[in-house]
């Protein structure tokens, strides 16, 4: 008798209980990306019981994919428990490239063409064709889960070409760059927000004075080339929440790379460590700061691998000034945004730029000599395309420190970091 008691309890709250589990997980508004992928990246379960927090968990962790301009979710209840609908608002993620750059004298541009999504599972397909003083491109795809496992893989080829400023016996002098490389490495993923990349590739290099500009008389060899073997290796922490166009978090970053040249002995390495801050300010604001630090072999030549750059490191302070065989560069930047609409947003900044490198062959005392340094700051304006994929376009004007007759007006698309 009482077996039967227990039991005719336990039929008669069992719906009850049913009414808080997870019967069906549904993801609605998808035209391309498919289900199971989505899968990988929401934590939430059916059978589960249902967590309000790990939804919204969820919801933030498909935002961060920046494959849909939002996604929200839906809890319906029925009589075999709730139903868990993501509602998920595509981005056109295939579509024409094309990105640039200018200051004073100096401008680039790149057209391509790129699936963010190609079949509908986060891959990552293109290519483009750059002209900066040259002709380049490149052609790369990137699947970071083979057959739905942690495993991933990224094949890149192409020919980077431009004409480098370099200094020689004191004396500037250009030359005609091309790099032609075919690299791939191999992915693994520890969690959806660490994975480590491993692998190398093969590299043709050719220097060929550009005696147009430099002169007959100038130094240095008037062609070389070099075959390379790389190896290199990406360890990724990546913890940053998007928002439209605000971002919260940090990010890490670390490479290394080894590059052996055929006929010689020596090893070039080289180390660098990237990393990000964001952090939300108000219902408007968003602040920025990244570090860069990184040293190589500490060879005296005038290709030293860390370049003081518009695009890479200090806004406004020229195309290639200066090289070094270390770095430490640090950007901040204050985001507020103007307008806020459905199609997009306006928004002003505010950044300084410091930048110090070690001289070829130089000591890390170096750095922070005058000539090895420098401090810029700006304003610039962002225009964010809500609807359309990683679209940013991008003004900066940036002014030294030390010396008003350095400054410059650098455009670009994206972010700048």
């Amino acid at each position: 008798m009482k077996n039967y008691i227990i039991i005719s309890l336990l039929v008669f709250v069992s719906p009850v209980f049913s009414q808080d589990k997870i019967a069906k997980i549904y993801f609605s508004g998808l035209k391309k990306t498919k289900p199971g992928y989505l899968q990988n990246f929401i934590h939430s379960e059916e059978g589960a019981t249902l967590d309000s927090l790990q939804l919204i968990s969820d919801v933030q962790n498909l935002r961060n994919l920046q494959l849909f301009s939002d996604v929200s979710y839906v809890v319906r209840d029925t009589v075999a428990g709730k139903i868990v609908v993501y509602d998920c608002q595509e981005l056109v993620t295939v579509l024409p490239t094309g990105n640039f750059g200018g200051i004073s004298n100096n401008f680039w541009f790149q057209v391509g063409a790129n699936d963010f999504n190609w079949l509908g599972q986060g891959y990552t397909l293109g290519g483009y064709y750059r002209y900066y003083d040259r002709h380049s491109f490149e052609v790369y795809q990137k699947i970071p889960y083979l057959f739905g496992t942690r495993w991933g893989v990224s094949t890149n080829i192409g020919r980077l070409s431009n004409i480098e400023p370099t200094e020689i016996n004191g004396q500037g002098v250009e030359f005609n760059v091309d790099r032609w490389s075919l690299i791939t490495l191999g992915r693994y993923e520890f969690t959806q927000n660490l994975f480590l990349e491993i692998g190398g590739g093969y590299l043709f290099e050719r220097y060929e004075k550009n005696v147009e500009r430099s002169g007959n008389e100038a130094p240095g060899p008037p062609l070389q080339k070099f075959n390379k073997f790389l190896l290199k290796s990406l360890l990724t922490r990546n913890n940053i929440n998007y928002f439209f166009h605000y971002l919260s978090g940090h990010a890490n970053e670390l490479t290394i790379e080894a590059v052996v040249t055929k006929g010689e002995d020596y090893i070039f390495w080289k180390i660098l460590n990237v990393w990000k801050k964001f952090l939300r300010l108000g219902n408007r604001g968003n602040f920025a700061i990244r570090a860069r630090t990184g040293i190589s072999s500490n060879n005296d030549t005038p290709y030293a691998p860390f370049v003081l750059d518009n695009y890479i490191t200090v806004r406004g302070s020229g195309n290639r000034i200066s090289r070094g065989t270390a770095e430490f560069t640090v950007n901040a930047e204050h985001r507020h945004t103007l307008i806020q609409k459905q199609w997009g947003a306006i928004q002003v900044v505010s950044f300084m730029d410091w930048s110090a490198w070690r001289p070829p062959g130089g000591s890390f005392s170096g750095m922070f000599e005058k000539e090895n340094n420098v401090t810029f700051a700006g304003v610039g304006l962002r225009i964010y395309f809500r609807k359309i994929y990683n679209l940013i376009l991008r003004l900066d004007y940036g002014l030294s420190f030390t010396d008003t007759n350095q400054h410059g007006i650098v455009l670009g698309s994206g972010q700048y970091f």
